[in-house]
């Protein structure tokens, strides 16, 4: 049975678990609630009275509801809130069901009662119920009553059941949802507390589910909330209070624990009620009826009733029988369960056997039982052996579980603690069992003891394995090895003192024998627990062997890391195994742990054998002695390097040797230390020597074994001979040392400062020996050798020395920083300031030493001086920073042009406020460059003072006599920063020297004088500068406005064409100007076009040069700037284009008033042009993108081109359906909402078209289309309604006359006849025209309101001609007997006037012979009425007759006259239509004539005058008829000839010279006759040539004009490149253009050789001539355009420029010239003009042709310079490599390219931080492989591309030879994991090499070994089949490759060795093995070796990542046969094709 489905929330914060004192206990099987509805009897009402009754009592119980409704508060709210919003129903709902009866008293205790402490709203779940007028079967009248006046049933609702308990007194449902409030408070909940009620209420929830056991569904539910809800919170909670984290934790899994095992008991209750035994209830009889004995016997003597309770009573034994037979069962439990679950099954079986015996003791069971004694029944002897057995197993349950109840809590550490702890429990533990078997009845069975110590030990074991795993979250790999193994030893110790304390009870027991002793199977006790330690000391052993090899990895000894690799590898296989290695169950782990340790040692002697090899090797003694240390700090065992001491101490004699050669060599200029003196240093060296041998032997002196032989002996004297020389030497170099004191003292007396000679730069004069001394008196301290008094003073006053060198260094570096601070132009007007400076400098250079005292006031002095110097420099500093740069920064950052920001401008407004803008622009730039110049004045200004310019204008000449004599001497040359001496100081003191013997006067006024001249040659220098920068600014401010005017525009193009853009878009994404698009039938047009716009950009971008026209140069005073000159010229001079200024027009522009402006040098800067130039452009480049903007309204151009007329046509050729109709309209419709959706705006690139009244337009056609389907269907139906309305009108009018003869009745009967005719079709018919008129009117189509009059009537009409037609019907029946006695009189007189007729007609008639054919037309007329009259009357009378019933009368005679007037009607008719018609085609005039129309007229006659009877053509109108027809006929070819519009005035001069006839063609009045009146017919031959030439000149003229106009209007397209505008011909309309003018040059052929040429010939010889040279020079164009794209991204930029200058200088002028033709392209555009129209192209394009061809020449001369350094570049295209040398500065671009240099390298992967480095490379597949030595991307490509080649090669080939040494050694390798280790290529490779070497190793031990081709045969069948079934797994797509390609090679291996086993081959030299392609890798060599017959190759570790091999047939294995063969011989052989093309076979 599931468990019931919980759910707990709760309001408070505090999570407060339920109380269990106050849940429902007996009461859960009281009664219902009284709120529940429908429990009492309804009784049925019939009466009027009982109605009234109930619903008096209804209204009664409604009123006491809303008393106690008022009663509620916000108390009762808020509980009743919370209970409706989580039952998910009205609070209504659940009001009126807590309202009835006394619950809401309940809610008022809750509240108040501070006992009360617990409240609950349960909600048994019910079934909708369906609503009736019943209820429980009772017919309700009111229901009823409601439910017939309901016009629709309600559907079923389900009815809410809420009722409140406190837990004790209501029971609680299986199958409800329980609420519960919980108060924490104790005081009363009073209404004001009503807002706090959150805090003092806990709020929980219970989903009981319904099950059939009593008790268990709240049980369970309150198991799963604890479990489920407040387990795992109080498990997450941290916040403990103030509790110590021990306690904390302590007092937390105490809660838990002791949560758990009441969970743990509540699960057992419900457990055991649900396998609690029922006894089955007796259905048949009613034993509880039975009470007494007497009861008992009257049923005993009942054979019916004994009988039913015997067969009840068989039923309750067979069920007992079978509980027993099920306990004595043997139990299947699990083998690692532990001793709580024998608890666990005692209590459930104990509850059993106490459900059965109080059911036994039960009433029925007792009547049972009475009866059947009464009876004296044979079941009474099983009924009581079965009691006895029940009683016996349920004390023995009872027994068992009491004392396995004390056993728990000693059980309890075994779950709870770990191993450490556990022991100290396990005493306790193991009494209390011991208490269990000594005093249990029952439990004290050896089986049952042996189990509970099973348990014991399973839960042990257990614990043990949580405990190591840190309860399962982890491995005991992951964890510290230390801690595992601290866990281990743990476990291991818990098993012994466990075994001990067993032991010791025993043995307690032994010493007690009256007691039970344990007597039990230790084997099975221990047995699990002793496997399981013996597990752990196994791993534990492997943690110590891993201990010790790891050292390995730590060990710098050289070679051992493969040996560390190898135990790596070996620990990655263990630790790789699947199962768990704790379960020592699992066998598999014993095989691993013996395959682990034999592997270990293995790798053991390797590495013994590695040391012995390494210390075989020539090493240094120390080096040697290091390595012995390091082998000892392996602590490996058997490692004993102390062996090699002999050899070690034999090198050290030849280290002796050489250090004694050493000192012969070097003792005069030993090599020093780096900081050490040179005595010092010489000394140290001494003592390095004497160290080199000292330190080996005191390694030797710690085993003095080794030093015990002659040997060593000798040695040891030699030792000594060369310690002794060494200590000799450090004596005498002290001694020397000693004597050099005294000279070196000497250098203190120098001056403090001297100058470079060279550089004039100052240096503090300091001897650096004095400091040298100080460091030697240093170093001999340390050494401790002896220092003299003298230096000893030195060294005293090293502090000051060092602090006056430390003060003049300072001085001279704050000198250097202050003149530092002069920027470079400023240094010529500062000399003079510097120089005074100097002048105080000067004492320190001569008169001051090291011993003056006074050094402190010189340099303070000097500072103070230096000080003065940097304010000013500051000053101006300053100056130039903030007045000058700031402003010159604000000047370059001002904005010329105002750009949108989110809506774009239209043209107007854009210029508008650029105008504005650039005033404003104009005016602030001229004040801030006023500004500027005056700040620029002022600077010089204050430079050029110099102690208000004493030295230049007036200091007298006793000054510079009392100046000092040392201040007096020329100032020396000062040097400015870039190294040139100042022009003043060289020039003025070269005069001064030759002049020495002037007065002094007279050369300080000279000095004066040059000196003051140069400074102002410097200060207008430095002006300029200022005013070059000046102009820098301004021309910074306008190239910054017009790139952000290119960029606005380019960004803008970029954008995709978005109908709708998004809600704040970027600035930069906005365009720039706004465009209309209209409707322009047939064309859609954009308003303003782009030339408009593109002018109105070039007028800003000339407002924006203006700007510097207001602008003026320095030194024109205060004069005002001039006006801008006006932009927009006049209408006739406006272009679309700006071209670039002509400086003399400037000029003269800008001097006109005598201002000077920086115009001129703006507009002709080479960036400004280039930029105008490009923007010149830019809006007319949009041009294809403006079309394919407009292409998104190419499904609506059918609504304005598609005709109208024809349309209609062939949709009601159709007769379409009012559906039709409807879905045409319905078309439309949605063609009018489509448009309606079209975005208002739609950029495209910088114009943003507007499409609003475009929309308008479509939406008005689509209305038009509209309209027309509508009036169509209109017509149609208006049709059908006029006819069908005037059918009703004619009948009506029929039926209404009054009936007065016979014609009358004839008419009325044709009327009722259409009547019934017509009426079905009528009927069908008017339905869809009222359909149509309804539609037209749905939809709002015009309708004129007549026709809705008439259709609204038009039914209404035809009924009533219905009802009219049966009236005259019933009419004509009263009246027929008068109308046929009038028919009979008829008849006889129209006889007689028929046989008057006939008698005239033969007299008189048309026929008579010998009449003319007018005479006998106008007969007939006559005669032919006069016969209609009578036959009219016949048809009358005849019809009378048939009405009647009368016999029709026949007239043979009207017959017969009537065929004849109708033949005579035929041919009469013709001939007067052709007299007619004939005769007036001679009155058409010649214009209008219609050759055509009177041919087909003339044809018509012809063919019905031929149709005429033959009777007819013997009369003379026929004759004539046909006469006349043929006459004209003749003259019509003729006719048609001369109407053609061909015919000139030189075609009809010729015609009337021929005819001697005067046409006068040109009159309005020439008509047909005139020409006929020419003899035509005469000349007809001659007249037809005429014509025949006329046409053929017309079709020549007609071609030529085509082809005319054709050029006229062909234009160059042109499309952008990169971002410099559009500078290339598009090559598709080119290829077009060229294969047009061929077309027309064909044409123009076919005219020349013409014969009807003549009067166009000149014209067409000269359009064959320039579309001749213009197809030339256009594919001379290409050839050109070509070559430029395919240089300019070489020459333009980019590295490649930078190697090539002198090419890149040459294309720099080939790329002005290209702009150049396309800019003269843009201005003339068509096709032929721009190619002929000048020479200019012709003679240009082949020169730019031939300077690209050596500019390319160069280039293919550079690449192969490139290929030849990396080869690999030979595979790569010329654009390709390019593309990689001109993107080599940064490396990460050529990841596109590396698959063209390398095999299968797709990317590399480079460092994180370093940006050049790489460490990986990866294929394809994303394999990757790590570099050994990253790589540096640095300097040329093609170098570090190679480096990468080689480390790429390098990596592959350390991991291969990983790879070969982990399937060499044998015992580890895996073959499956070998695959899944290393990458595909090596894998592959390794399955080779591993075939190789077991297959050779087959053939080697073949001679001895009969058996191992057969088994390695089958090793390499068993490999494969491992493959296959690796491909069956889940595989990756890498991973499936990769296998497959092992299975297509291993399957030719597997038939290779095959076949040799088949041959017999047993040599490893036979052929047939030596033919094989073999694999080797050879450690000596270290390379991987393949061999084919006698040639060996070396594998090349190119990386080939994961790639598929095609399948290795024999054919194939002797093509490589001969290929290696031939490389063998040093030819070549190189086989290259696609597949199937028979290289194999070739080879």
């Amino acid at each position: 049975m599931a468990a019931p489905r919980v759910s707990v929330q709760h309001a408070a914060t505090n999570l407060t678990p339920i109380n269990l004192s106050i849940l429902p206990g007996p009461a859960l099987d009281g009664p219902l609630s009284p709120g529940s509805p429908h429990t009492g009897p309804v009784r049925r009402v019939s009466r009027l009275s009982d109605i009234q009754g109930i619903m008096q009592s209804e209204q009664k119980a409604r009123e006491e509801k809303e008393t106690k409704r008022g009663r509620l508060d916000a108390r009762h709210n808020y509980l009743l809130k919370t209970v409706a919003d989580h039952l998910m129903v009205p609070q209504t709902d659940i009001e009126d069901n807590i309202l009835e009866g006394f619950q809401i008293e309940l809610m008022d205790q809750f509240f108040l009662r501070p006992t009360v402490s617990l409240i609950m709203f349960c909600a048994p779940k019910t079934e909708p119920v369906e609503a009736s007028p019943t209820t429980n079967g009772v017919a309700n009248p009111l229901v009823a009553a409601a439910a017939a006046s309901a016009a629709v049933p309600k559907p079923a609702k389900a009815r809410v059941k809420v009722y409140i308990t406190d837990g004790k007194t209501e029971k609680i449902e299986t199958d409800c949802q329980i609420l519960y409030f919980i108060k924490t408070a104790e005081k009363p909940l009073t209404l004001e507390s009503a807002m706090l009620l959150h805090k003092w209420l806990n709020f929980g929830y219970l989903e009981l589910k319904k099950t059939e056991v009593k008790g268990a569904h709240l049980v369970e539910g309150i198991a799963c909330m604890l479990q489920k809800i407040y387990i795992p919170a109080l498990c997450k909670t941290n916040n403990w209070g103030g509790l110590p984290a021990l306690q904390r934790e302590e007092m937390k899994w105490e809660i838990v624990s002791n949560l758990e095992g009441f969970c743990g008991m509540l699960n057992n209750a419900s457990g055991s009620l649900e396998d609690n035994i029922l006894l089955r209830k007796c259905d048949t009889i009613d034993l509880t009826v039975f009470k007494s004995a007497s009861d008992y016997m009257e049923a005993a003597n009942s054979a019916d009733d004994l009988m039913l309770v015997e067969q009840c009573f068989t039923g309750w034994c067979k069920q007992i029988e079978q509980v027993l037979a099920e306990s004595d069962q043997m139990r299947k439990e699990a083998d690692d369960i532990g001793p709580k679950a024998e608890l666990d099954h005692w209590k459930k079986r104990m509850a059993k056997f106490n459900s059965l015996l109080d059911q036994i003791k039960g009433q029925e069971c007792k009547a049972a039982l009475g009866i059947m004694i009464a009876a004296k029944s044979k079941l009474i002897k099983r009924w009581k052996q079965l009691d006895t057995q029940i009683t016996d197993s349920a004390n023995e349950a009872k027994d068992n579980v009491k004392f396995l109840y004390t056993l728990e809590k000693f059980c309890d550490p075994l779950y709870k603690n770990d191993p450490v702890t556990m022991v100290d429990h396990i005493p306790g533990l193991l009494n209390a069992v011991r208490m269990i078997h000594s005093i249990s009845r029952y439990y004290n069975t050896s089986e049952r003891m042996t189990s509970l110590f099973i348990k014991i030990t399973n839960q042990m074991i257990t614990s043990c394995k949580n405990y190591i795993t840190s309860n399962g979250t982890c491995k005991i790999w992951s964890e510290d090895r230390d801690v595992v193994v601290d866990k281990l030893q743990a476990s291991i110790k818990l098993n012994k003192e466990y075994q001990a304390s067993f032991q010791r009870t025993k043995k307690k027991l032994e010493e007690n024998p009256e007691e039970r002793q344990f007597e039990f199977s230790e084997m099975y006790i221990f047995g699990k627990f002793d496997a399981f330690s013996k597990r752990l000391e196994k791993i534990m052993h492997m943690f110590d062997l891993m201990k010790s090899y790891m050292k390995l990895g730590e060990s710098k000894i050289e070679g051992i890391e493969r040996y560390s690799t190898r135990f790596m590898v070996i620990i990655n296989v263990i630790k790789k195994k699947s199962y768990d290695l704790l379960d020592h169950r699992k066998m598999d782990f014993d095989a691993d742990y013996d395959d682990f340790c034999n592997q270990v040692g293995e790798l053991e002697s390797d590495i013994q054998r590695f040391m012995e090899d390494s210390l075989d090797k020539p090493y240094t003694t120390q080096a040697a002695l290091n390595l012995v240390k390091k082998y000892q700090s392996l602590n490996i065992a058997h490692l004993d390097p102390q062996q090699k001491f002999g050899k070690i101490l034999q090198a050290f004699g030849k280290d002796i040797e050489e250090v004694q050669r050493r000192y012969q060599k070097q003792k005069n200029e030993p090599p020093c230390a780096r900081m050490l003196p040179p005595i010092s240093g010489k000394i140290a060296w001494a003592r390095q020597l004497f160290r080199k041998i000292e330190q080996p032997m005191l390694v030797f002196q710690q085993y003095p074994g080794v030093l015990e032989s002659e040997d060593a002996k000798k040695i040891i004297r030699s030792y000594n001979k060369v310690a002794k020389v060494l200590l000799e030497y450090e004596v005498v170099y002290h001694q020397a040392w000693l004597k050099q004191i005294d000279v070196i003292k000497s250098g203190l007396n120098a001056s403090l400062l001297v100058r470079h000679p060279d550089t004039q730069v100052l240096y503090v004069n300091f001897d650096p020996s004095i400091l040298e001394l100080v460091r030697e008196v240093d170093c001999m301290e340390r050494m401790g050798q002896e220092i003299p008094p003298a230096a000893r003073l030195i060294k005293s006053k090293k502090n000051s020395i060092k602090a006056s060198y430390s003060l003049l260094s300072t001085m001279l570096n704050e000198w250097k920083r202050i003149t530092g601070l002069i920027p470079t132009n400023f240094l010529p007007l500062m000399q003079p300031h510097i120089s005074h400076v100097e002048e105080y400098i000067r004492p320190g250079l001569t008169m001051l030493t090291w011993s003056s005292i006074n050094l402190d006031s010189y340099v303070s002095q000097i500072t103070r001086e230096m000080g003065k110097l940097e304010l000013l420099i500051n000053r101006v500093n300053d100056l130039c920073t903030y007045r000058i740069d700031a402003v010159l920064k604000e000047m370059g950052q001002t904005h010329l042009c105002e750009l949108p920001d989110y809506t774009a401008w239209t043209v107007d407004h854009f210029l508008n406020r650029t105008e504005t803008v650039c005033n404003t622009a104009a005016i602030q730039l001229q004040l801030k460059s006023r500004q500027v110049e005056k700040a620029t004045n002022e600077l010089i200004e204050i430079m050029m003072s110099y102690e208000q310019t004493k030295q230049l204008n007036g200091e007298t000449a006793q000054d510079e006599e009392t100046r000092p004599s040392s201040s007096r001497t020329p100032t020396p040359p000062t040097t400015a920063k870039s190294g040139r001496p100042t022009r003043h100081s060289a020039r003025g003191l070269r005069t001064l020297d030759s002049e020495e013997d002037q007065r002094p006067g007279a050369r300080s006024r000279l000095r004066k004088r040059l000196l003051r001249e140069s400074l102002e040659e410097e200060a207008k220098e430095l002006r300029n500068s200022f005013q070059h920068r000046n102009l820098e600014a301004v021309l910074r401010a306008t190239r910054s406005t017009l790139e952000t005017l290119k960029k606005r525009v380019q960004v803008s193009s970029l954008q995709m064409y978005e109908f709708a853009p998004a809600q704040g878009s970027r600035k930069s994404e906005t365009p720039l100007f706004k465009a209309d698009i209209i409707l322009s039938i047939p064309n859609i047009m954009m308003m303003p076009g782009l030339d408009e716009i593109q002018q109105g950009l070039n007028t800003s971008i000339r407002l924006i040069l203006n700007v510097s026209k207001c602008i003026m140069q320095w030194g024109q005073g205060d004069q005002e700037p001039p006006d801008p000159v006006p932009v927009n010229p006049p209408p006739e001079t406006k272009s679309p284009r700006i071209t670039v200024v002509n400086p003399s027009t400037t000029k003269a522009a800008v001097t006109s008033d005598s201002v000077r402006t920086y115009f001129k040098s703006i507009s002709e800067n080479k960036d400004i042009s280039k930029m105008a130039s490009l923007l010149s452009t830019a809006i007319n480049a949009t041009k294809s993108e403006i079309s394919k903007a407009l292409e998104q309204f190419k499904p609506y151009h059918a609504l304005w081109n598609t005709d109208q007329e024809k349309v209609e046509q062939e949709f009601l050729a159709e007769d379409p359906t009012l559906g039709d109709f409807e879905s045409m309209i319905l078309l439309y419709e949605k063609e009018i909402d489509g448009i309606a959706d079209i975005s208002e705006t739609i950029p495209v690139g910088a114009i943003a078209l507007e499409s609003a009244n475009l929309k308008d337009s479509l939406i008005a056609e689509a209305k038009g289309w509209k309209l027309l389907y509508g009036s169509l269907a209109n017509r149609k139906y208006k049709n059908r309604m006029k006819e069908i309305f005037e059918l009703v009108e004619e009948l009506s009018k029929k039926l209404g006359r009054p009936i007065n003869d016979l014609d009358d009745v004839r008419d009325s009967m044709a009327a009722l006849g259409k009547i019934r005719s017509k009426e079905i079709e009528i009927d069908m018919v008017i339905g869809p025209i009222e359909d149509s008129y309804a539609m037209l009117n749905k939809y709002e189509l015009p309708l004129l309101k007549e026709e809705a009059e008439i259709v609204d009537t038009l039914r209404y009409a035809w009924e009533k001609v219905l009802s009219q037609g049966s009236q005259v019907q019933s009419h004509l029946v009263e009246i027929q007997p008068k109308f046929k006695r009038t028919l009979l009189e008829n008849v006889c007189t129209f006889r007689s006037e028929v046989d008057n007729f006939a008698k005239d007609y033969d007299a008189n008639g048309p026929m008579v012979t010998g009449l003319a054919p007018e005479e006998a037309s106008v007969r007939l007329t006559i005669f032919q009425s006069t016969f209609d009259d009578l036959w009219r009357k016949y048809d009358t009378y005849s019809s009378g007759e048939t009405l009647f019933g009368l016999t029709v009368k026949e007239y043979p005679i009207l017959g017969k006259i009537k065929k004849e007037l109708n033949l005579l009607q035929k041919l009469y008719t013709l001939y007067n239509t052709v007299i007619q018609t004939v005769n007036g085609y001679y009155d058409i005039l010649w214009l209008d004539i219609d050759i055509e129309k009177i041919n087909d007229e003339l044809t018509d006659f012809q063919n019905r005058c031929r149709k005429l009877p033959r009777a007819l053509k013997d009369w003379p109108a026929y004759n004539a008829l046909k006469k006349k027809i043929d006459d004209f006929n003749e003259t019509c070819p003729l006719l048609e000839l001369m109407t053609n519009k061909a015919l000139k005035a030189r075609h009809w001069e010729r015609i009337s010279t021929l005819t001697g006839h005067t046409f006068d063609f040109e009159s309005e009045s020439f008509m047909l006759r005139n020409i006929m009146e020419a003899p035509l017919l005469q000349f007809k031959e001659d007249i037809e040539d005429i014509c025949i030439s006329a046409v053929k000149e017309k079709d020549i003229e007609a071609k030529l004009k085509q082809v005319i106009n054709e050029w006229n209007h062909e234009e160059l397209t042109f499309s952008q490149f990169k971002n410099r505008g559009e500078l290339l011909l598009k090559g598709q309309q080119v290829s077009d253009i060229v294969s047009k003018m061929e077309d027309s040059l064909m044409i123009l052929g076919s005219l020349m050789s013409n014969r009807y040429n003549a009067p166009f010939k000149r014209s067409i010889h000269k359009w064959v001539t320039e579309l001749s040279s213009t197809t030339d020079i256009i594919e001379s164009w290409m050839s050109v355009q070509n070559l430029w794209i395919y240089l300019e991204a070489v020459f333009v930029g980019g590295d490649i420029a930078k190697q090539l200058p002198k090419e890149a200088k040459r294309f720099q002028s080939i790329d002005k010239s290209w702009v150049k033709i396309m800019t003269r392209a843009h201005e003339t555009p068509s096709v032929v003009t721009c190619c002929v129209g000048d020479e200019m192209l012709g003679q240009l394009l082949p020169h730019l042709l031939e300077q690209l061809e050596l500019c390319q020449k160069s280039l293919s001369g550079y690449l192969e310079k490139k290929r030849l350094v990396f080869p690999r570049f030979f595979f790569v295209s010329d654009p390709s490599l390019l593309e990689i040398l001109g993107q080599a500065s940064d490396p990460h671009t050529i990841q596109a390219h590396l698959l063209s240099v390398f095999d299968n390298t797709k990317c590399v992967k480079f460092h994180e931080k370093d940006y050049e480095k790489i460490v990986a490379i990866s294929s394809k597949e994303e394999e990757s492989i790590e570099l050994d030595k990253p790589v540096m991307a640095q300097g040329n490509v093609e170098i570090w591309l190679g480096q990468l080649l080689k480390m790429a090669q390098q990596s592959l080939h350390t991991v291969i030879r990983t790879a070969a040494m982990a399937i060499y050694e044998a015992t580890s390798f895996v073959f499956l994991e070998f695959f899944n280790t290393y990458p595909a290529q090596v894998g592959l490779l390794g399955l080779q090499l591993l075939w190789t070497q077991k297959a050779e190793a087959a053939l080697t031990a073949a001679k001895y070994d009969r058996k191992i081709m057969a088994s390695t045969k089958q090793l390499f069948n068993e490999q494969l089949n491992q493959l296959i079934a690796q491909t069956t797994t889940n595989l990756t797509k890498v991973q499936r490759t990769k296998f497959e390609t092992l299975i297509t090679i291993h399957v030719h291996q597997h038939d290779i060795f095959e076949d040799l086993v088949k041959h017999h081959v047993k040599y490893p030299h036979d052929f047939e093995w030596l033919k094989q392609s073999r694999f080797y890798f050879k450690d000596d060599v270290d390379k991987c070796i393949i061999s084919i017959t006698d040639v060996d190759f070396t594998y090349q570790n190119e990386f080939l990542g994961c790639t598929e091999r095609l399948v290795i047939t024999p054919l194939t294995d002797r093509c490589y046969i001969t290929l290696a063969q031939a490389l063998g011989m040093s030819m070549g052989a190189a086989p290259a094709g696609p597949a199937g093309t028979g290289k194999t076979e070739t080879t």
